[in-house]
């Protein structure tokens, strides 16, 4: 009997040690993971803030809570969609966005310049991009003359804010100019048909005038929008 108890009572004893060791084995992996799960929110938050911080308040907030609940990654992410959308949303100008005016007639040597400003009339900001199209228009509504050709000049986007004006200048020649009368074919006009832009539908401007309608006439030119 006492030779039993003395063999339990060494298996026994081998249990407590194996069964202390795991426990040690237990707490060391523990340990390591409780520490590179610490360390990942700060690593996350800092890439987070860094990216969608960057375009505003609002996602460098967003970045911290996220980085703050291991999920820096999908914040950034987030951000970076916010930022996607903010360029897609400034869409190009149309007609019924803007309003147009004639500014700053200066007459000289045969020629007319003047300045034409595109206001946008809405409440969203919008773009222009290139040369407005241009003709004169006659009386019963049909184009008078040639449209307008485009002028030399550097072709960039221009940004209206809402109340914010782009401009192009126009030029033509001051009446019959230095044509001859017989090919100038001087014809009266009511007014401008002006094409924003990349725009199907037409702006009117009145403007009673005088210009050369001639076939073979191409006096009136229009230059690129620009910022003005």
């Amino acid at each position: 009997m006492g030779a039993e108890r003395r063999a339990i009572a060494v298996p026994a004893a081998v249990l407590a040690a194996v069964a202390l060791t795991a426990t040690a084995c237990s707490s060391s992996s523990g340990g390591a993971s409780a520490g590179s799960s610490a360390a990942a929110p700060p690593a996350a938050a800092a890439s987070g803030s860094g990216s969608a911080g960057a375009p505003g308040g609002t996602g460098g907030t967003g970045s911290a809570s996220a980085g703050a609940g291991g999920g820096g990654g999908q914040s950034q992410s987030s951000g970076a969609t916010a930022v996607r959308v903010g360029t897609a949303s400034t869409r190009a100008c149309t007609s019924s966005q803007l309003s147009v005016v004639q500014k700053d007639p200066s007459v000289g040597a045969g020629q007319y310049y003047a300045t034409l400003v595109f206001t946008n009339t809405s409440a969203a900001s919008c773009t222009l991009t290139g040369y407005p199209g241009l003709s004169y228009v006659a009386t019963n509504g049909v184009q008078s003359g040639n449209a307008a050709a485009r002028a030399a000049g550097s072709v960039g986007t221009v940004t209206l804010k809402p109340g914010g004006t782009a401009k192009a200048t126009l030029h033509d020649s001051n009446g019959v100019g230095g044509y001859d009368p017989a090919e100038c074919q001087l014809a009266p006009a009511q007014g401008l048909r002006i094409y924003p832009p990349n725009e199907q539908a037409a702006l009117f401007l009145p403007w009673k005038t005088d210009h050369c309608a001639g076939p073979t006439i191409h006096a009136l030119t229009i230059g690129p929008v620009e910022q003005g």
